[in-house]
């Protein structure tokens, strides 16, 4: 991913992994700039620096197909103070609550420094887990300690720093939840449209036919593939609209909400698949003269 630093903002590098120059990362991260380590109150013209801004950096890049903020969790759980060592502690964190690879997190490997000055010493491999900053507030609230609730605040304030340092991508941000909550919310109101209509029909609605509906307007928006070909064919684990960009979503939306409408004018699925197509096309030409 290709942002702009935001003001204020550290480098990574020698910050969240302690590696000399030149230590390996593996994995899909492309961890290029911090997001905060301080920021300017507007209100107030307060310029706050974290304590926390150089322990456990929040910083931009991808996990899986998806732009988010980065948290290492071996600094993590530094800061956290957990008395459990750090591999025990996160496999156990993740099993428990449920995160998923490619989607709340990946693991990496890194080179470490060595502990000793010495011409014998060589530099280990060091695994570590790069948390979306969503999983990395989660793992600090359940520590239960004063800790935990002060890294939870410090993320809060990252947070508030990538609004006022970069308020363009903050705006990319909320666009996208604001699509994706909307596809959510269109999505069973779809269903039962659907089945609404068939029980008319004196039909039974079996699980096929739900998908059917989805798989039909997944192709308009992704070029012919369903959203599992799309992820299958993109590397996305886990829910592939989890992935999709704020206009994929968008698009998403409004033929679902269009599809609700003809279900209820009583088209059949031949008439509903040929008109939202024609409503499709003329939705993308609005919004490439927009």
């Amino acid at each position: 991913m290709n942002l702009e630093e935001p003001a204020g903002c550290r480098s990574l590098l020698g910050a969240v992994f302690l590696c000399e120059q030149g230590s390996s990362l593996k994995g899909k991260a492309d961890m290029n700039t911090s997001v905060a380590s301080s920021y300017t109150d507007a209100s107030s013209n307060h310029h706050v620096v974290n304590e926390f801004a150089d322990i456990v950096p929040v910083v931009s890049g991808r996990i899986g197909e998806r732009e988010t903020n980065i948290v290492s969790a071996r600094a993590l759980h530094g800061a956290l103070g957990v008395g459990r060592d750090f591999t025990n502690w996160i496999k156990g964190r993740v099993s428990q609550y449920g995160f998923v690879v490619g989607v709340d997190y990946i693991a990496v490997e890194n080179l470490s420094s060595p502990k000793r000055a010495s011409a014998k010493s060589r530099q280990q491999i060091e695994h570590d887990y790069l948390l979306t900053l969503n999983t990395a507030k989660e793992l600090a609230m359940v520590e239960r300690s004063e800790q935990g609730r002060a890294i939870r605040r410090y993320f809060i304030q990252c947070e508030e720093a990538l609004q006022l340092t970069a308020p363009e991508i903050a705006a990319r941000y909320r666009r996208k939840l604001k699509a994706r909550i909307g596809v959510a919310n269109l999505f069973k109101p779809m269903c039962s449209a659907l089945e609404s209509v068939r029980a008319e029909q004196g039909k039974m609605t079996q699980p096929h036919h739900y998908s059917n509906e989805s798989n039909m307007i997944s192709r308009i928006v992704l070029g012919g593939l369903t959203a599992k070909q799309w992820a299958g064919m993109n590397g996305v684990v886990g829910d592939p609209r989890d992935s999709m960009n704020a206009e994929q979503l968008e698009h998403l939306s409004y033929l679902e909400g269009t599809n609700i409408t003809l279900l209820d004018m009583g088209m059949d699925y031949p008439q509903r698949k040929a008109e939202l197509t024609r409503l499709s096309q003329r939705w993308m030409a609005r919004r490439l003269g927009s």
